[in-house]
């Protein structure tokens, strides 16, 4: 498995907020598709003829299933809603292992075998494999079973590998729910076969309790069933889990280092770290979609603390420019209106409100026993942003802190309006009681010998 690397996120000077050498070098994090649709965009779409992608020498990866692994659509995202096919090559050594994505909305195992499964399997050489993945649209556990043999023997007879898959996880009101019916069949098929079972539901099911019911609502578009971009990402995350947990499967020598990629910083034993986020060159929509707040949210620990300050890009184009831009709102609510065409590679995206990028990074702040702090940065927060951030202060009872270029101007209470006797030092981190130099103290500079 290749082992990812990352940089470094931000830094704070001076009570100034930058975001120098904010960068990411991981292949295998979150990334918004907009930005990959030009290296990507055949992808999107199920290639036609099937094995279109092949590289001279190497197998190819034939992966088939429902919406859950891919939309019917034309690869636009035009419902917001995507398949966990889709990021399965980001965990996979392109140069030793090519993906394709054959998933079709609305089938079942009976009806892809009878409408799809032909142009597939014609695609199919020896030493390829095929992931088989059904269930969600399927009626009867008996003709399930039929059908998977039926793709088994077919596969087989091409001197392929077939490998069974769990469903995806269903939801409702953010609580996860088990498949009592279908992954007990597909397991007892795989054993009888004699082939490798992909629990990726396994995987899923503990981590998405883990998050709650607030994170785990924003992985379904539709609340129940169809993920969002971001759910995507996380079924093939627990998808390459699931192989990798099982030595004897056998697309694990394909994969890559499952590991969560961190930020590369040095932190001294028993002392907290204080990360900034945000800057010129990004957005709070920027730093979700890009990949760099999964990198922090994977680095944090306990009593650390997360100062947020976005500025002018909050107000920028959503479709062009960067696609920087936000709803611009502190309301939560997603509506058909959230997914809009992007003008440089016409594909559909759900935008969030600039609130709930903000709750997305504090509720996952929460989640590690760590820290937020929402900061304005005086002369260059725009009005409309240092608003929004009193009111999401105030909402989710968490620290306002002000910044002039020359330090701290003054800190705020959200939850009671009162001053803060923390200390603090030019650059604005806290500091205890036993730190030389100039100090910040409810906003007055003091030196302390």
């Amino acid at each position: 498995m290749r082992v990812l690397k990352v940089w470094l996120i931000a830094v704070v000077m001076m009570g100034w907020l930058t975001a120098n050498g904010q960068q990411i070098v991981s292949e295998n994090v979150f990334k918004d598709i907009t930005t990959l649709a030009k290296v990507r965009n055949s992808r999107f779409a199920a290639p036609s003829p099937a094995g279109k992608l092949r590289k001279a020498g190497k197998p190819v990866a034939f992966y088939i299933g429902d919406s859950t692994m891919r939309t019917n659509s034309n690869g636009q995202g035009w419902n917001g809603q995507w398949g966990f096919g889709l990021f399965a090559q980001e965990w996979f050594d392109e140069n030793e292992l090519v993906v394709e994505n054959h998933g079709w909305g609305g089938t079942t195992s009976e009806t892809y075998y009878n409408e799809k499964w032909s142009a597939v399997k014609s695609g199919i050489k020896e030493g390829d494999f095929v992931v088989i993945d059904f269930g969600h649209n399927d009626k009867s556990g008996d003709v399930f079973v039929t059908y998977i043999n039926k793709y088994i023997d077919d596969v087989l007879a091409k001197g392929a590998t077939p490998i069974l898959c769990s469903r995806t996880p269903r939801c409702s009101n953010g609580v996860p729910s088990a498949d009592n019916t279908y992954r007990a069949r597909g397991m007892a098929v795989a054993q009888q076969r004699g082939i490798s079972y992909i629990d990726l539901e396994a995987q899923a099911m503990p981590m998405y309790k883990a998050f709650g019911t607030w994170k785990t609502t924003q992985f379904y578009q539709d609340g129940k069933l169809h993920t969002s971009l971001l759910g995507a990402w996380h079924n093939a995350y627990c998808h390459a889990l699931a192989i990798a947990a099982d030595e004897s499967n056998p697309l694990r020598p394909y994969l890559k280092d499952t590991t969560p990629a961190k930020l590369d910083i040095e932190r001294k034993a028993g002392e907290p770290y204080i990360f900034s986020v945000g800057g010129d060159d990004t957005s709070a929509r920027g730093t979700f979609r890009s990949g760099r707040w999964m990198l922090l949210y994977n680095t944090l620990e306990k009593n650390d603390t997360v100062l947020i300050q976005f500025g002018s890009n909050e107000l920028k184009s959503i479709t062009a420019s960067g696609e920087l831009g936000c709803v611009q709102s502190t309301d939560e609510a997603v509506t058909k209106d959230n997914i809009m065409q992007m003008t440089s590679t016409q594909r559909y995206e759900t935008v969030y409100s600039y609130g709930w990028y903000i709750h997305y990074f504090l509720n996952d702040i929460e989640a590690k026993g760590a820290v937020g702090v929402l900061v304005n940065k005086e002369g260059v927060t725009p009005e409309k942003v240092a608003a929004w951030n009193e009111t999401l202060a105030k909402k989710y009872n968490v620290e306002l802190r002000t910044i002039t270029p020359s330090g701290i101007a003054g800190v705020k209470n959200s939850s009671t309006g009162s001053t803060d006797t923390t200390r603090y030092s030019v650059t604005g981190q806290p500091v205890g009681p036993e730190y030389k130099g100039i100090v910040i103290i409810n906003g007055k500079k003091i030196y302390t010998k």
